[in-house]
């Protein structure tokens, strides 16, 4: 018996940057059980201390999430696919294009007073912007002890986005920007927004710029970037300059647009 499992770009640094691993397990436990044998680096990347799944993380089998399934209890069988997602929380110049900047600030304005969220994505010098649906309000309505905020406060992306998002990153495609709008409030990095752009006290994805545009009373004001920063084991305020963006980046990334109009931005669903 034999199941794949995916294994994201933040959690390679634990499996000798291994995207896929073959594994041998009946069910869901035993599959992280056997993955965190193999792999020692696995330990509380994928489940706390008690072995529950991180609420940040979100496991797969067949596309379907194990939340709906039997949870750790999941069944496998030969030829099973899963994957393991976490969830995008997402002193060099960050660089955003003007259009990008526009739609991202135009999505935050449209899905007032709810917060947006959204993900960059690059292969090369392609770029591809991919609006997520943010379910924090369903989530709060499930189970609001678990879920005390709704999206007014805070953002979910849609695991389907995640996934979506995942298979994108097994085909080349690496998160360069992740962003989120706060509602009524500055465009700062707040001490949640930390907290779940890591695990572990780690940065989730490194390299990502996470992307805040403040949205008050309906009017997108302003946009702030930040990224990690290793020397000083926090993430730090970055400066945004699109109109710096040099003309064969911009040429680059107008091909991409082109390219994605013509039938290849199916694959990112709802693409701008």
């Amino acid at each position: 018996m034999s199941v794949t499992v995916y294994i994201p770009t933040s959690f390679r640094r634990a499996t000798d940057n291994r995207d896929r691993i073959e594994v041998a397990a009946n069910d869901i436990s035993r599959l992280l059980d056997q993955l965190e044998a193999s792999y020692g680096g696995l330990k509380g990347l994928m489940r706390d201390a008690g072995g529950e799944v991180h609420h940040h993380v979100n496991i797969y089998v067949n596309s379907e999430a194990i939340e709906s399934l039997q949870g750790l209890s999941t069944p496998l069988k030969d030829g099973d696919e899963v994957a393991i997602i976490p969830a995008l929380a997402g002193g060099a110049r960050a660089i955003v294009t003007a259009e990008e900047l526009e739609a991202i600030r135009r999505q935050a304005v449209e899905e007032y007073p709810r917060e947006s969220c959204g993900v960059i994505l690059e292969q090369g010098q392609l770029r591809r912007l991919v609006r997520c649906r943010n379910i924090q309000d369903e989530l709060h309505a499930r189970d609001p002890q678990r879920h005390p905020r709704d999206a007014r406060t805070a953002y979910f992306i849609d695991p389907k986005d995640l996934l979506r998002i995942g298979r994108l990153e097994g085909e080349g495609y690496s998160i360069a920007v992740i962003y989120h709008s706060h509602i009524d409030a500055g465009a700062y990095f707040s001490p949640t927004d930390r907290q779940q752009a890591q695990i572990s006290g780690e940065p989730t994805y490194p390299s990502a710029t996470y992307l805040v545009t403040s949205v008050m009373a309906g009017r997108a004001e302003a946009v702030a970037g930040f990224r990690w920063s290793a020397s000083e084991r926090d993430f730090v305020q970055i400066e945004l300059d699109p109109a710096r963006w040099r003309w064969h980046e911009r040429l680059s990334f107008t091909a991409g647009r082109l390219w994605e109009r013509l039938g290849i931005g199916a694959l990112l669903g709802r693409s701008l």
